[in-house]
């Protein structure tokens, strides 16, 4: 693990924060970091997050404190040093053409705005379909406007768009639109549900998968998860971005 400067650190909603590190990282869009910020080994493992974004000399990341390891994150000021192994993974494939739909549910926003800037620099339409319990958990939404990116928003309590989940914008915009490449990153149940929409409107899709990591480099085998065709993935090595025919039988081939 390399150790690199905290430079910036934001509270952007309770309990979710997002830390700019000084440093050269190299990373793609869907790729992520294993993070520790604590000396010896308690808690044991590092914890893997999502690449927020990066320029030529800095990184950042966004994570929502979930347990010990991220409320130990979240305790770190500026000047404090952070161990972090990276860049892991497989990340978003971006070559395809026309419009990009970014489907997040939750802290799965986090890999999108890294994604966002590279899909708008190579000249393609991309929408933002973004779920959350609440609109004070609706992250970021400024920043995405700022890059051209179009919003259609849902949230569980009805404080921001849509009452309900994420998918209902979805659907309703292929409705009218069907057309595109899906990306999303957010809780299993949306990532199925995504899927099924995919399939639905004959669209390709790319899912995020969360898994339980130790060790980030398919060593420890904790992070598999059962391929559709039978057998067993490994999140960090293989994903965690795939095509979602690979885990979810919903998908289209």
């Amino acid at each position: 693990m390399r150790s690199f400067p905290l430079i910036e650190k934001e509270a952007l909603a309770p309990g979710f924060f997002r830390f700019r590190l000084r440093g050269s990282l190299g990373g793609r869009p869907g790729q992520f970091v294993m993070v520790k910020a604590w000396p010896g080994l308690d808690p044991l493992l590092a914890r893997p997050l999502s690449i927020h974004d990066q320029d030529e000399d800095s990184f950042r990341f966004l994570f929502q404190v979930r347990g010990r390891g991220t409320a130990i994150l979240a305790r770190q000021e500026v000047g404090d040093e952070i161990l972090v192994l990276g860049p892991l993974g497989q990340g978003f494939e971006t070559g395809s053409e026309g419009p990009a739909l970014l489907v997040a549910g939750g802290i799965g926003i986090a890999p999108f705005l890294f994604l966002a800037r590279e899909l708008r620099a190579r000249g393609r339409e991309v929408y933002l379909f973004y779920g959350a319990r609440t609109a004070a958990e609706l992250l970021l939404l400024e920043e995405f406007e700022s890059l051209g990116v179009r919003l259609h928003l849902a949230t569980e309590d009805g404080s921001a768009g849509v009452k309900g989940f994420v998918s209902e914008p979805l659907v309703s915009f292929l409705k009218e639109s069907p057309e595109g490449t899906l990306y999303a990153c957010g809780p299993t149940p949306m990532l199925q549900a995504v899927s099924r929409i995919a399939r639905e409107f004959g669209l390709r899709a790319y899912v995020s998968l969360e898994a339980r990591m130790a060790c980030g480099l398919g060593m420890c085998l904790g992070c598999t998860v059962p391929r559709a065709e039978g057998g067993f993935l490994h999140v960090c090595t293989e994903g965690p971005v795939v095509p979602a025919e690979r885990v979810f039988r919903e998908a289209p081939p």
